[in-house]
């Protein structure tokens, strides 16, 4: 698929960068290696989004290779806090198929390019 609005290539960009930061270690390396933990397939997911609430606290959403989606809370420091919540099944129009999906959406387009209806991160969109 082709990415032609301007709307739809900065999403893509989003989580293109955000995917990056967390592979490589970039935006915390002990967020990557709470993710691995996890059983988050850190090399193949695609990451949403991600906030830094705090110092040591992160909240996110990402597509695994299964296509599931999980949404995290990771507390480094109080891991009795920690949260990961797979809400594949309350996507509504999050959903890349819904027929009123929004491509200018994060978790949309991640999965959009997981289903490969968006170019891979290998590529940069046209």
């Amino acid at each position: 698929m082709e990415i032609t609005k301007n709307s739809h290539r900065n999403t893509w960009q989003a989580v293109h960068e955000t995917t990056l930061a967390i592979r490589e270690g970039r935006l915390d390396p002990a967020l990557t290696d709470w993710l691995s933990r996890q059983g988050v397939r850190v090399e193949t997911a695609l990451f949403a989004s991600v906030r830094q609430c705090d110092q040591r606290l992160y909240m996110g959403t990402l597509v695994d290779e299964k296509g599931r989606v999980l949404e995290y809370l990771a507390n480094l420091d109080l891991p009795e806090d920690d949260a990961l919540d797979d809400v594949t099944a309350e996507l509504g129009p999050k959903c890349s198929y819904h027929d009123r999906h929004d491509p200018c959406d994060p978790v949309t387009m991640a999965l959009m390019i997981q289903r490969g209806q968006a170019p891979g991160l290998a590529a940069q969109p046209a």
